[in-house]
């Protein structure tokens, strides 16, 4: 005789307080990334700062795609 579990679903419930801050952390990874570029010199670690500034944007990026996932849920 086998036995058969129930099928896990594919979703999970998130505290509103758990989302409140994840949206509070999208805006403290922008802000990040809007420090950082706003920091102009013409040294040659400005290529640095602007890839570290993209990786924040990237970073920023995924948070935001997984509360527009939660969101539609």
């Amino acid at each position: 005789m086998s036995r058969k579990s129930a099928l896990a679903p594919d979703y999970v419930l998130l505290p509103v307080g758990a989302y409140h801050g994840l949206q509070a952390f999208h805006a403290e990874l922008i802000g990040i990334a809007r420090a950082i570029d706003s920091t102009e010199t013409d040294d040659p670690d400005q290529s640095r700062r602007r890839a570290l500034a993209r990786v924040f944007r990237l970073w920023a990026d995924q948070v935001h795609g997984n509360l527009e996932t939660i969101r539609s849920d």
